[in-house]
């Protein structure tokens, strides 16, 4: 939240801890509905009066990327539904300039909240995320005038002259979780960013990319295998168990793209008719009553499920088993103020004892 300088003094503090990376959301509305955010629920809704507020990614990276020396700056995922692929490819060339070469555009097949509200059209967004991907790899590759014809995006004597920074375009990141998006990330990406899955299902999509990779010639090394954690920092398990009762932190797991299977297994069922929440849950819509009727089928279970959850300790020996299943690196996404405010600032610190014991040093 504001002002802007404190994001990019976050960015810093967090390459002085040594982290690899900083990462930004792409969102215009947030998870929270309007109807929860009042300090009843939350003390939060004291210091932020919106839950929908979020800075413009690429805008954010540019200013930490000049702003730092060694960390890398990315956006985790934006999309080319409400992004020209001509617009995004200069956006995403000029805060790796400014990052002086370490930016990361991690790109997705978009979410409807970010969508559909705001009149754009939800059509074939896997089609129009590959279709994309492709003209962004063709305007960084030449400064002479290009035509493309394709199904969604249609460029003649189209120009971008501004060339990568040293000659190396930015790394692209997809989000992906479904077959035909596996095989996009081993033919077109240079990493590989999900959200939670369990490690045996990492293994295996894991394994699609590389054979996708292979298929079209490509190093299937040179794909870096990541994922985006919800991570849920607690004392003990006592601590844990009172957070997962959270109305906050249930609601945000509206939003995923939960299978009925899991929601089966933990004795539930989806609150969303015919579809996940990933599609059909509009935050601005929704009333106290049914926020609340969605969190009832969010159980403590299913949190602890698809989050690294527990003291630094078990985080670290979760992240340890992703690691033998390919795993290379990690996006840590801290959401346990969503659970307990009280606890936001030790759970930064305990972040920090996560990467000391994965560094193998004391804390």
């Amino acid at each position: 939240m504001p002002p802007a300088r404190k994001a990019v003094e976050l960015a810093q503090r967090a390459e002085r801890d040594g982290f690899d990376a900083v990462w930004w959301p792409s969102h215009l509305m947030g998870w929270t509905p309007d109807s929860v955010w009042d300090e009843e629920l939350t003390p939060l809704a004291a210091f932020q009066s919106s839950p929908h507020l979020y800075w413009d990614p690429l805008v954010m990276m540019g200013a930490a990327g000049a702003a730092t020396e060694t960390i890398d700056v990315g956006v985790c995922v934006t999309d080319t539904i409400i992004h020209h692929p001509a617009v995004l490819a200069q956006t995403a060339l000029t805060a790796d300039h400014l990052a002086q070469g370490r930016a990361i555009l991690g790109l997705g097949s978009g979410e409807r909240m970010n969508v559909t509200p705001y009149g754009m059209t939800w059509e074939k967004p896997v089609g129009r995320l590959e279709e994309a991907l492709r003209i962004i790899r063709m305007l960084w590759a030449t400064d002479k005038p290009m035509s493309f014809e394709g199904k969604f995006f249609r460029l003649e004597d189209a120009v971008l002259g501004l060339e990568p920074y040293n000659g190396i375009p930015p790394r692209i990141w997809l989000a992906a979780h479904g077959p035909r998006m596996l095989g996009i990330v081993g033919r077109l990406a240079d990493g590989w960013l999900p959200t939670n899955i369990p490690v045996e299902a990492y293994a295996e999509k894991l394994g699609k990319i590389r054979e996708s990779a292979e298929a079209a010639d490509r190093d299937p090394d040179a794909i870096v295998p990541s994922m985006l954690a919800y991570v849920l920092c607690a004392p003990d398990e006592e601590a844990l168990d009172r957070m997962c009762e959270s109305l906050l932190l249930r609601l945000l797991f509206a939003a995923v793209d939960l299978s009925p299977e899991t929601y089966a297994r933990h004795g539930t069922s989806s609150p969303f008719e015919g579809g996940t929440g990933f599609h059909s849950f509009m935050p601005t819509t929704v009333s106290r009553a049914e926020a609340e009727r969605i969190a009832s089928h969010i159980t403590p279970g299913i949190i602890k499920e698809h989050t690294l959850c527990g003291t630094p300790a078990q985080i670290a020996e979760k992240i340890r088993a992703y690691e033998q299943a390919g795993l290379r690196d990690c996006v840590l996404w801290n959401i346990t103020a969503f659970g307990d405010p009280d606890l936001s600032v030790w759970s930064f610190k305990a972040m920090n004892e996560v990467k000391a014991l994965l560094d193998g040093v004391p804390a």
